[in-house]
């Protein structure tokens, strides 16, 4: 059978490159964002409209569909209530309208937030009960379990920090350190760079959305092998850019979230699809280079 895919939040930062790998690779699919304008290609629709997210799925008729149109940690630290009313309202539109497809596979992307409150210095892996302290760990891993108990064909990614070139909407600690160092050039750190923080980088997430099509259903760690520094990782950046690093000790670090054990995702796709880190930032950074 075709793969005939749906991509919710088409215009943010990982829809856009699900959007064009899913191009690259021939696939039928309807992007939806509620930001398209007039004439753009993609369905503007808002997901908590549920006649219309209804109508969008029957006439489609997907076989997977991947949501990636949700709130930020931010918008949830920032609004708890607003953001988690407008993504459970989207969710359950959409777990509604795939009622009547029991057989597509939903791909949804919960956050490395639902470790948060739980000890530092242990790995995690998807078995271990849940503390979140985070008000994103909270409602992630509430909607985790709402789509368990109602769409059974379901993978759902925790996902940890995700860096790679494309149209992030958000903070993104590595973007904003490049731009530092080619504006100013030098880098600031607040406190000491102690926090550690486990990367991602974009095209391998990509590439294991592309694996979730035909994963078994559940929940899988989605991070890289590493877990660096923000010293660490400054100072690589830092050193691409033959910038300088600057330490603010008087100002408070980041939270760090513990680190992600992958193992499951590596053993279900019997592949490790995850670049090594430097490899990554190398990779992107040259990105970022003005086009000669």
């Amino acid at each position: 059978m075709s793969t005939r895919l749906i991509i919710t939040g088409s215009l943010g930062y990982i829809g856009s490159e699900l959007q064009k790998d899913a191009k690259a690779q021939n696939l039928s699919v309807l992007p939806i964002d509620k930001d398209y304008r007039s004439g753009e290609e993609g369905l503007s629709l808002n997901l908590a409209d549920h006649e219309k997210t209804g109508k969008a799925v029957s006439d489609f008729k997907p076989n997977v569909f991947v949501h990636a149109g949700t709130h930020s940690a931010l918008a949830y630290k920032d609004d708890f209530v607003s953001s988690f009313t407008e993504d459970f309202q989207a969710l359950l539109n959409i777990v509604k309208a795939l009622a009547s497809y029991p057989s597509c596979r939903l791909i949804y992307f919960s956050s490395s937030y639902v470790y948060s409150g739980l000890p530092k210095d242990e790995k995690m892996f998807e078995d271990r009960p849940l503390l979140p302290s985070h008000n994103f760990g909270v409602a992630k891993s509430f909607f985790e379990q709402f789509i368990l108990r109602n769409h059974k064909n379901s993978v759902i990614f925790r996902l940890s920090s995700v860096f790679g070139e494309g149209e992030a909407k958000h903070p993104n600690t590595i973007l904003n350190f490049a731009k530092e160092c080619e504006e100013k050039g030098e880098l600031t750190l607040w406190g000491t760079g102690a926090r550690k923080i486990q990367y991602v980088y974009l095209p391998d997430v990509v590439r294991c959305v592309r694996e979730g099509f035909t994963l078994p259903p559940g929940i899988y760690n989605l991070g890289g092998d590493e877990y660096s520094s923000v010293k660490d990782a400054a100072q690589m950046i830092a050193d691409f850019y033959k910038a300088s690093v600057v330490f603010k000790t008087d100002k408070p670090e980041g939270e760090t979230l513990p680190f992600l054990g992958n193992a499951k995702l590596k053993k279900a796709s019997a592949k490790n699809v995850f670049t090594p880190f430097s490899m990554a930032v190398t990779e992107y950074l040259n990105t970022l280079r003005p086009k000669a």
